[in-house]
């Protein structure tokens, strides 16, 4: 992949890693552009918006012709992630913008309990669903556990109550509790709200439902085996163990591994500790190699009777942070040659992947807009994790709330995103789809331009992008075409490379 930046050059930032060798300078992401974009997205109400991009089942909402754009309870780990930095390096700019996306979580829910806006993918053509309130409440305690003590007693209690609240109305997947019919990774997540609420609270409605939660999903979910003997995945659904079907996607897993661990921790069961690494062995073990020399996540396995299956391609790139952050966990309570090394080589794929904005490339293989049009749902799993691994500098909230004219592509021979820090659009190259999508970042809903001789509506005005690169495929590479003196940083993903500007010669705007 490469970045283009003919004005300022981007250099991504390298530094020492807590587990890498002495004096070594390992490739990683700069975790504090990723945050700054993801600022960006945040509303005045707290809400996070984005187009929700989903790499790996190759949707969006405009695929089920549903065009809002955000509020994503799945986003919600971009309060623990900004929680984190908060307790780290003290902010009173941050404070303001953490309390507010709290609040918000919190507050916003349907009249049955269950948090609004957790259609991810679907955009709010789905408004129930358990992993996404989940997901929601572990983005609040997260952010309670880490920078809790800078809120009221009556912030923390309404928190606390909301998370309490969103548990009774989910009690409607499975009576509360994992069954043969639960979705593994969903049920994992539950416990580990019930965790983290017990802890935080002292309320022990849930502490007996626990450990005997865990047992029942490793009996009915996980399996040895694959791709080794010391490995265990986790099957998506119990019933395909007997009948065929796709053992967890790699990206889930930390919802698995994260409450083993703790668990294991609060209740001396080492037992559930060792499961975590048989895990984290299995998401290991699975990486393949990209084109690029990067490592990356498998997709899943599908195994039927003796049969294993792999799947790696097509695969995320944005969203591998809530397994990493599980791998960090467990590291937590051992060294691991293994699994520290794989950390490694992950932090170096975002690196790779990471646009000059700070967002990452979403995915490969898909060949259209899911490789190329983040989420920030996906990417607030990866800040969670970032703001968890890597140092807090003291630039860090400056960075943070910087504001950029500066435009970014992440460019593919069939798909484009674009984004300045207001608006972003989804286009393709001249003659290579017909993809004209266009949003900005404080407007719940986004639209498509059509052409003007058809009989559709005009996309309203506000959405219309400025000066929007326009990009051309030809058989030997990728040419901007348009003459507009907006700066712009592009970065490529795919085989086809960016030869610059056609106006230009040859070379003469590339780094």
């Amino acid at each position: 992949m490469t970045s283009v930046a003919p004005e300022t050059p981007f250099d991504h930032r390298t530094g020492s890693h807590r587990t890498g060798e002495p004096g070594s300078s390992p490739l990683i992401p700069d975790v504090t552009a990723l945050a700054r974009w993801m600022r960006t997205w945040v509303g005045d109400e707290g809400q996070i918006r984005g187009f929700h991009n989903h790499s790996v089942w190759g949707t969006n909402p405009f695929t089920f012709l549903d065009f809002t754009s955000g509020h994503q309870a799945f986003s919600a780990p971009a309060t623990a992630a900004f929680g984190e930095a908060l307790g780290r390096r003290f902010d009173e700019r941050g404070l303001e913008l953490w309390r507010r996306m709290m609040r918000f979580q919190a507050r916003t829910v349907q009249p049955g309990g269950q948090y609004r806006h957790i259609g991810f993918q679907v955009g709010e053509s789905a408004t129930s669903g358990l992993i996404h309130n989940m997901v929601g409440s572990i983005g609040l305690l997260e952010g309670l556990r880490h920078a809790g003590l800078l809120l009221s007693d009556d912030e923390r209690g309404e928190v606390l109550a909301a998370v309490r609240a969103n548990l009774d109305a989910c009690t409607i997947y499975g009576g509360g509790r994992p069954g043969p019919d639960g979705t593994c990774n969903q049920e994992y997540a539950r416990v580990w709200v019930k965790l983290l609420y017990t802890e935080l609270s002292g309320d022990v409605t849930y502490a007996d439902q626990i450990l005997d939660d865990l047992d029942t999903l490793i009996e009915l979910h996980h399996v040895r085996g694959v791709p080794d003997a010391d490995s265990a995945g986790t099957f998506r659904v119990a019933a395909d163990r007997e009948r065929g079907g796709i053992l967890e996607p790699a990206e889930y897993y930390g919802l698995m591994i994260v409450p083993l661990v703790l668990a294991a921790r609060r209740y001396d069961r080492p037992d559930l500790l060792e499961e975590a690494r048989a895990i984290c062995r299995h998401v290991v073990r699975s990486a393949w190699t990209d084109d690029r020399g990067e490592t990356r996540y498998h997709r899943y396995w599908y195994l039927e009777g003796d049969r294993a299956l792999l799947s790696t391609t097509p695969m995320l790139i944005a969203g591998m942070g809530l397994t990493l952050r599980g791998i960090a966990e467990v590291l937590r309570d051992g060294d691991d040659a293994e699994l520290s090394g794989f950390v490694e080589r992950c932090l170096a794929t975002y690196a790779s992947y990471q646009a000059p904005a700070g967002y990452f490339a979403s995915a490969t293989g898909w060949h259209n807009e899911a490789d190329v049009s983040p989420s920030t749902a996906w990417h607030s799993h990866d800040l969670m994790f970032l703001t968890d691994w890597l140092p807090i500098d003291e630039s860090f909230w400056d960075r943070v709330f910087e504001s950029s004219e500066r435009q970014s592509v992440m460019l593919s021979d069939r798909a484009y995103w674009v984004e300045d820090d207001l608006h972003w659009c989804i286009l393709s190259p001249l003659t290579a789809g017909d993809l004209s999508i266009y949003g900005r970042k404080d407007r719940d809903a986004f639209g498509r331009s059509f052409f003007t001789w058809t009989d559709k509506e005009p996309l309203p005005e506000e959405l219309a992008y400025p000066e929007a690169p326009i990009f051309f495929a030809a058989d030997d590479g990728l040419y901007r075409v348009d003459d507009s003196a907006r700066a712009v940083d592009v970065t490529t993903i795919g085989s086809v490379p960016y030869r610059g500007s056609i106006a230009s010669p040859p070379s003469a705007d590339r780094t």
